[in-house]
């Protein structure tokens, strides 16, 4: 019995520390648009991040 108590002590641990990890995930693009207004720059920078090939629709044919 003893050794449940100790599971259900873990479980709330857990997620707690996944939530944290998650607040932690940075993703491309998004960040900015929540952070402050989009302007040309912001969406140039945003589609190098993604796509660093500058080259790559030139290449497609």
């Amino acid at each position: 019995m003893n050794d449940m108590n100790k599971d259900f002590a873990k479980i709330p641990e857990n997620a707690e520390s996944k939530a944290v990890d998650r607040e932690k995930e940075e993703y491309p693009v998004q960040q900015v648009a929540v952070t402050y207004p989009i302007g040309e720059k912001e969406v140039k920078d945003a589609v190098k991040e993604l796509n660093p090939d500058t080259d790559s629709l030139g290449s497609r044919g």
